[in-house]
């Protein structure tokens, strides 16, 4: 299959033709680029389109610092051809921030996570499916600058220019398994995972490793201290972590300094980019010190009291359970085990069964066709086999979370 050379797109009518040329094709591959490496709020700087077109794959690059790319929502929405993406959900989520979000995806780390792939980055694929060595010197490169050199442009093609063989090259073998039906619908779960609402919605200070443990004055000092380094961040218009690391953080409200050498004593806290918050640093604990705790909304947060010892050993007998008839199901049909029951499915089951263990059958059945990213092929399949482990929870008295 001929090669040619990529086109830029950086005028809206260049756009409008690309768009023409690529809704005549039967599947589309994508791929983005941003530079939140190097800014404090990422950007979308470059969208990746390949096609078959003649004998031919096509590769247009779209410069969506000069171009606004919501003209391509129709191609790259339900509506236009299927999407090819290589782990889809940093790029869903940028092109939908961009006005042109995604529909109708397939995923190939999706579908090589499902045949077992001992490695699904973009790069091992295309060298153990395809033969094909993709430089990859520019993975972490700042997208944002312009102009796009021709060695970037090289390397922005090659990131797409064979996702379609390479979707070709797993479609073949997942068609031979009998899986497709699986990928099909982990890629829609995970698509619209992506487009959803964080799995954590938790602020930012409370998701650092160690918050939990903080005493309330300590968490009042850690929430002042990121919002002072998000502000310090944002002023040099740089990446929050670039400012200081969270575990430094973490350590200034475990110390709570009253002074500049307190601060010079935490190593980091006054280093590079650091040396010019000490000031902040130290009004941020002062502010703590006076909050005393978290606002009264977030303090529930760090009140989670741990389970139980047996409802921890109900749970471990549960997930145990599950992941035995997972595993020799997966082994009776020859396939992974992600394409006889996902891992999130799995912990959703886990949850069902803990919960209604001894609701009634059709209580049961309901909870497990709502389960998302299950799909109608695994119901059909197996809903018999789901409903029982989840009877099987406890067969005695129910668990706490159930009464």
């Amino acid at each position: 299959m001929s090669q040619s050379p990529p086109v830029l797109v950086e005028r809206e009518g260049e756009l409008a033709r690309l768009i023409e040329r690529a809704g005549r094709a039967d599947a589309l591959a994508v791929d983005v680029e941003a530079n939140g490496l190097f800014v404090y709020r990422p950007r979308l700087c470059t969208v990746q389109l390949a096609f078959r077109e003649g004998d031919g794959i096509a590769v247009g690059i779209v410069d969506a610092l000069r171009v606004p790319v919501a003209p391509l929502a129709r191609l790259l929405g339900a509506a236009g051809p299927p999407k090819v993406l290589h782990d889809l959900t940093f790029d869903a989520r940028m092109l939908a921030e961009a006005g042109a979000p995604l529909g109708g995806a397939h995923d190939t780390s999706v579908a090589a996570r499902m045949l077992g792939c001992a490695a699904t980055g973009l790069g091992a694929l295309l060298l153990s499916e395809l033969d094909v060595k993709v430089d990859k010197q520019l993975q972490q490169h700042d997208w944002g600058r312009r102009p796009i050199e021709d060695a970037e442009l090289r390397y922005l093609a090659d990131d797409v220019r064979h996702l379609l063989p390479l979707r070709a090259r797993l479609a073949e073998r997942s068609g031979a398994l009998g899986i497709d039906e699986e990928i099909e619908e982990e890629c829609a779960y995970k698509l619209a995972t992506a487009l959803g609402p964080p799995r954590d919605p938790r602020p930012a200070y409370a998701r650092i490793k160690g918050a939990q443990a903080l005493d309330p004055q300590g968490r009042a000092i850690l929430r002042r201290l990121v919002a002072a380094r998000e502000a310090a961040a944002e002023g040099a218009d740089v990446p929050s972590f670039k400012i200081v690391a969270s575990d430094v953080l973490l350590e200034l409200a475990q110390r709570r300094p009253a002074s500049a050498d307190d601060v010079r004593a935490v190593r980091g806290a006054a280093a590079g980019r650091a040396a010019g918050c000490v000031a902040a640093w130290l009004r941020a604990v002062e502010q703590g010190r006076s909050d005393g705790d978290v606002p009264e909304d977030e303090r529930a947060l760090f009140q989670q009291a741990r389970p139980p010892r047996k409802e921890l050993a109900a749970r471990r007998a549960v997930e145990t359970r599950i992941a035995a008839w997972r595993r020799a199901e997966a082994k009776a049909r020859k396939v992974d085990e992600q394409v006889v029951l996902p891992g999130h499915c799995a912990q959703d089951l886990a949850e069902i069964a803990l919960a209604e263990g001894h609701a009634g059958d059709e209580a049961i059945a309901a909870a497990i066709a709502r389960i998302p990213g299950l799909g109608a092929g695994r119901l059909a399949r197996y809903g018999r086999a789901l409903a029982a482990l989840v009877a099987a929870a406890q067969p005695g008295e129910p668990p706490a979370a159930a009464r």
